[in-house]
């Protein structure tokens, strides 16, 4: 299936408009540095000269800038006119802003050194001609050997201009530059007519990107017409498709688009990506993957595609393929850079929301810790005063991770936060939030939460909502698993959580955790466990909150060895004082 995008073709040719107000003519002869030279007629009253595709005088170099100068025609003068280039403009070694031109004065483009480009005033030029004839001259009969030297020159600055280009992709390019670049080298290395470039958009059709005649004018109208068939069968056999005399070709290969637009050669080449497999062994396996088309034609009659012209172009196609790919490469990398950048703040945002300083309290000491697997992470905790002495813990994991949990995550730290600010009780707080959460969160979305009250009499009300069993270590060595038996969070709205009590003594530890703690894997598959975490609290209960917190931390970095985070890491340790 086809996308064709309605391009506007325009055939107005104002150059014999615009030469009925040029008084004078004149032309640029260019050098390259394989002495092969070309003229271009200055027919137009400005003449750009710059890096960008749509100039007059395109120059691939990185020394010169996208729209780097002008020649201007005024009062049967050209003036060369700098347009604020980074590198300057000069007229025989000489740094201009605005110079009229004379009779072979040589110019210079920024720091160009690779062609040379000279002036030339076609009304001396004639004249020179002219004085220096010989009244006797007589024209000469062709020679046999001009024509081997004639095409030898164009197969020579053909090569040179593949050259020239294939150096102009290290550059760097936007991919509408590239592209247009591609089709523009493409038409002159064939002397082709027009030429198109398509690529595979998203929903998997070939979509017109580029569409571009000889005089590096843009085809416009609500249509213009080209072989599909070409196209389709170079697309879909991944391979390339030459016609390089269409009657003769007609009587072996009917094609009624070639035979109804009168076209004499057409090119289409497809642009392979180049792709290794998944499944790598001994040797290396590459996928070739056809993301568009490359098409050339023109129904000029005896304009034959040479056989270095086709391999140019095959070139110069594979060529234009990597080019692409680096483009698309850099984009993808600046938008990775610039969506790190917005985690990296939403991080600074989830650590803002956390408890920064936990204020000393007379009767127990508290740390706490959270060590996302991402930039941002579903866990989350918080330690809330109230006005009348008792203390909040608060403890939850939201399933999932990334960006959707973390928003989840603030959504109920939040809501926990507004409840328990109006005093209403734990069981009443609980309630609320999973009514809440259950209204408004995606319906695969679900909270773990523990969440526990202190009094200042040790006295410990609590509500487990399908968490992770916390540890409370009692200064004998005896533990217990603090849990209500509770839905997790935001499943069902009508839920009502009710809430149990045990009371904390002096030296007595609780520590509220993750399952990224007993859930850490190491290299053999092993999980850390309840069980060794339960050990690592017994042995070290009369070390401080900060240190109890501290030695978990590095037992589970220390078991894992090295291996990557596979979970968001988050802990609170409360420990009663005398």
């Amino acid at each position: 299936m086809w996308v064709w995008l309605e391009f506007h073709r325009s055939f107005q040719d104002s150059s014999l408009f615009i030469r009925h107000f040029m008084n004078k003519s004149a032309q640029l002869k260019i050098i390259n540095r394989f002495g092969v030279t070309r003229f271009l007629p200055l027919n137009k009253t400005v003449f750009s000269i710059g890096r960008k595709a749509e100039n007059d005088l395109q120059l691939l170099s990185d020394t010169v800038s996208r729209q780097h100068a002008e020649i201007v025609y005024e009062n049967d003068t050209f003036y060369l006119v700098d347009v604020g280039s980074k590198r300057g403009t000069y007229v025989n070694d000489q740094r201009i802003e605005r110079c009229a031109l004379h009779h072979q004065d040589r110019l210079r483009i920024g720091g160009d050194d690779e062609q040379q480009i000279i002036f030339l005033d076609d009304s001396v030029e004639n004249a020179s001609a002219i004085f220096n004839s010989s009244p006797n001259l007589t024209l000469s009969s062709p020679s046999r050997d001009r024509a081997p030297i004639t095409s030898a020159n164009e197969e020579l600055q053909k090569l040179a201009r593949f050259v020239e280009v294939n150096q102009a992709f290290k550059f760097s390019m936007t991919p509408d530059d590239v592209l247009c670049l591609i089709v523009d080298a493409a038409i002159e290395i064939t002397r082709a007519e027009r030429g198109f470039l398509m690529l595979l958009n998203t929903e998997g059709n070939l979509e017109f990107k580029v569409a571009r005649d000889r005089n590096r004018n843009w085809i416009l109208g609500n249509e213009f017409e080209m072989s599909r068939s070409v196209v389709e069968e170079s697309f879909k056999q991944n391979r390339s498709v030459i016609i390089n005399d269409s009657k003769i070709t007609m009587a072996g290969m009917p094609r009624d688009s070639v035979r109804n637009l009168d076209l004499r050669a057409i090119a289409c080449i497809p642009l392979r990506r180049f792709q290794m497999t998944e499944n790598m062994d001994a040797t290396t396996i590459l996928k070739r993957d056809v993301i568009g088309v490359l098409y050339v034609d023109s129904n000029v009659s005896g304009e034959t595609l040479t056989q270095t012209s086709l391999k140019l172009l095959e070139s110069l196609a594979f060529e234009a393929t990597k080019s692409l790919e680096s483009v698309r490469l850099m984009h993808e990398e600046a938008e990775k850079k610039n969506l790190e950048l917005e985690l990296g703040m939403a991080r600074e945002v989830q650590i803002a929301l956390s408890p920064s300083a936990i204020k000393a309290m007379e009767h127990f000491e508290v740390a706490a810790s959270s060590v996302p697997s991402r930039y941002v992470g579903g866990d989350f905790y918080d330690l809330i005063p109230m006005k009348d002495g008792r203390f909040v813990f608060a403890l939850g994991d939201v399933s999932g991770k990334g960006v959707a949990a973390a928003l989840l995550a603030a959504m109920a730290q939040g809501a926990l936060q507004v409840q328990f600010a109006s005093n209403h009780s734990l069981t009443e707080v609980i309630t609320s939030v999973n009514r809440v959460l259950a209204q408004r969160s995606e319906s695969n979305r679900f909270i773990t939460l523990f969440c526990a009250v202190l009094d200042r009499d040790g006295q410990l009300t609590y509500i487990n909502a399908g968490h992770n069993l916390p540890i409370l270590t009692r200064t004998t060595g005896e533990t217990e698993k603090l849990t209500t038996r509770s839905v997790l969070l935001g499943a069902f709205d009508f839920v009502e959580y009710k809430s149990r009590q045990t009371r904390l003594n002096s030296g007595d530890v609780v520590v509220m955790y993750t399952d990224g703690v007993t859930e850490a894997v190491n290299s053999d598959n092993e999980m850390f466990g309840e069980d060794r975490l339960e050990e690592l609290i017994q042995r070290n209960v009369t070390l401080s909150a900060e240190q109890i917190k501290q030695s978990i931390l590095d037992e589970v970095i220390s078991f894992t060895r090295g291996l990557p985070q596979g979970d968001d890491i988050t802990l609170i340790v409360l420990k009663m004082k005398s």
